[in-house]
This record gives C-alpha cells, sequence and structure tokens, in this order.
C-alpha cells in the first residue's frame, strides 16, 4: 500500500512539474508609450522668446492663433487665449512655444535651479557654440555656467564645448557643441534632448520605467566632476547622476539628472503658467492607461480629471509625472488604432 502510495505521489509531482514546465509564460507588461509629439515651453511673451530662440539658434516657425477652446479644458484654464509656435528641430524633435492669456491668475518670474526635482531643460546640440555664445550675449539673458564662457567637459562623444544660460522665461537651456555625422542636416542646430531633473532615480523610474514603457539606462553612481559642476552654476561639494531613455516609438530622446549635497526646491507649476515645460507622448490604450495612473497617485491636470474628447480619434489629458513635470498624454478612443501617424493635439490643423 506505502508502495503504491508512493507511486502515485511521484506521478502527481512529475505530472505538476511537467505542466508547470510547459505552462506558456507571463506575458509581458504592454508598453504604454508608444511615439513622442513635442517637448512644450510656455511663454510669458510669445514673440520675445520665439525671437530669442531665432538669434541663438537659428530656429524659427510662424506664431499663430489656437482659436479652439479645446486647449481650455486640456489645461483647465476656462476662458484662457492660446497662442503656439512649433520649432522643428532636426533629429525628430519638435519644440512647440505656447503663449496662455487670460488665465487667472497668471504667475511670472517661477525660475528654478537646476538642481530642484522637476526642473525641466533643453540641450541643443550645435556644430559651433560661437554664434550661440553671441546671440546669448546679444540677447542679455544670463549665463549660468560658472566661468561665463564655453566649459571644456567629457561626453559620451568625447571633449566638447557647452554653455549653460537661461532664455526670456527663465527656462534652462545648454548649448553642446559636438562633431556632426556626414549625414546630419545643414544649419547650425543638427539635434536636441529634453532634460529632468528628479528627486530619486531609482524611485521615480519606476514611472518612466514601469509604468511607461522608457528602457532606461545610467550609470547609478554619483559624480562630483568639477567640470560638469561648474558647467551647470553648481557649487562645488555637490554631486549628480545621470540616465538617460529614447522616448519608444521615436529618436527623440530624454536625459533624467538626479542631484545630492546640496539644496533642492520643487518645481511644479501649470501649463499655462510663463516657465512651465512639459512633453506630449503618444500612447496605446489611454482609457485603461489613465486609471492605472490615478491608482499610482499621479495628478490628472485636465478639467474633472478626466480624458478630454479632443476630436473622434483623439483621446488626451495632462498629468503631472513625479517630479512636476507636465505630461500630455495623446491616445485614441477604443477601436481606432495607436498610429505613428496620429496628428498633435495642440499642434493648429
Amino acid at each position: 500500500m506505502t508502495r503504491v502510495l508512493s507511486a502515485a505521489v511521484s506521478c502527481v509531482l512529475l505530472a505538476a512539474l511537467a505542466a508547470a514546465q510547459t505552462a506558456p509564460p507571463a506575458p509581458a507588461p504592454t508598453r504604454a508609450t508608444v511615439g513622442f509629439m513635442h517637448a512644450i515651453h510656455a511663454t510669458n511673451n510669445l514673440d520675445v522668446t520665439a525671437e530669442f530662440y531665432k538669434e541663438v539658434f537659428g530656429l524659427s516657425s510662424p506664431i499663430r492663433p489656437f482659436p479652439s477652446q479645446m486647449p481650455q479644458v486640456l489645461t483647465n484654464s476656462p476662458g484662457a487665449s492660446l497662442r503656439v509656435s512649433m520649432l522643428p528641430i532636426p533629429g525628430g524633435f519638435n519644440f512647440e512655444l505656447t503663449e496662455f492669456t487670460n488665465v487667472v491668475p497668471r504667475i511670472l518670474g517661477q525660475q528654478p535651479a537646476i538642481s530642484d526635482p522637476g526642473a525641466p531643460h533643453m540641450k541643443f546640440l550645435v556644430r559651433d557654440i560661437t554664434p550661440v555664445v553671441a546671440g546669448v550675449r546679444k540677447m542679455g539673458h544670463p549665463v549660468l555656467t560658472a566661468s561665463g564662457a564655453p566649459a571644456g567637459v567629457k561626453t559620451a562623444r568625447g571633449e566638447a564645448k557647452a554653455l549653460f544660460f537661461r532664455d526670456p522665461d527663465g527656462y534652462l537651456v545648454e548649448a553642446l557643441q559636438v562633431t556632426p555625422a556626414a549625414d546630419a542636416p545643414a544649419g547650425n542646430v543638427i539635434g536636441a534632448v529634453m532634460g529632468l531633473t528628479v528627486r530619486d532615480m531609482d524611485a521615480d523610474m519606476k514611472f518612466w520605467r514601469d509604468r511607461m514603457g522608457f528602457e532606461v539606462t545610467g550609470d547609478p553612481k554619483f559624480s562630483s566632476d568639477a567640470a560638469m559642476l561648474d558647467l551647470m552654476g553648481i557649487a562645488r561639494g555637490g554631486s549628480f547622476r545621470t540616465a538617460s531613455a529614447v522616448v519608444p516609438g521615436s529618436t527623440a530622446r530624454i536625459e533624467f539628472i538626479e542631484f545630492k549635497g546640496m539644496p533642492r526646491k520643487e518645481f511644479s507649476i501649470r501649463v499655462t503658467d510663463p516657465g512651465a515645460s512639459g512633453m506630449a507622448i503618444r500612447v496605446q490604450k489611454i482609457e485603461e492607461l489613465l486609471p492605472q495612473l490615478k491608482a499610482d497617485g499621479i495628478r490628472v491636470l485636465s478639467k474633472d480629471g478626466a480624458l478630454v474628447e479632443w476630436s473622434a480619434t483623439i483621446r488626451n489629458v495632462f498629468v503631472k509625472e513625479p517630479n512636476g513635470l507636465n505630461l500630455e498624454l495623446v491616445g485614441t478612443p477604443p477601436g481606432v488604432p495607436a498610429s505613428p501617424a496620429t496628428p498633435s493635439a495642440s499642434a493648429p490643423r
């Protein structure tokens, strides 16, 4: 009897083992992000800021009023008026300058330090930094680099010259002189990277990597590289670490940076406030994604905390990522496939 029972148990265990070995693997989590649309920068006076980017970087695009009332719902700013200028940047990157008026209250003068969690910055890759420096000095805006002149730094591309400064709205800007590839487009600007200062790299990547599907890579160790601290206008004694990712479904790149050993103050302002920054990305299954983000504690900025029915084929919403960046998610209603051809929700049509 004992032998029979033992044999029976062995058969059950073997059957269970076989089943476990042949069971299909658990499905991989769905990648939420499927494309990049543009970086967003709210201005105080769009004409002034547009002239700055034309003078310093040679970038320009028509300024257009946005007659639709949908941005009022998307940004929860009843009665607001909007003008936009979409600056095309080589390398699959667009930089949208916006100007909201008739917003109450309209808060001006908010300028983060690069070390503040939520602080955005835009890095422009240029062939020659000389005309950039000349343009910044001509326009009379603050240079943050300690020497007041381009600094020599080590980058993944090798030795380079770089400069940190502010635009007319206090937005942080970096120019990095690089050697262009043989097939690089004409013009001084040959690419751009969006930057975001984070509070805690390990914790915040749970949002960007695990929820939004970004493949983030970087050195987990902190650095006190003096040249880089001087470049950013940071007092020596502090340290930083960086990570980066390509926005899924695109060639656009975002870089994350975390500081320690220095004062840090959260920077988180409304989409409509001058100096605010954001990023518009395309996502799939937006109707399912938004409740998941709410469950994660992500704050929804759009009216009533709900998706906006922008058109018959577009659903979008503004949320705050964990550090305060304004993130516009653009998707499609059920039954309409997400497509790289999905138009920008906030660009004039």
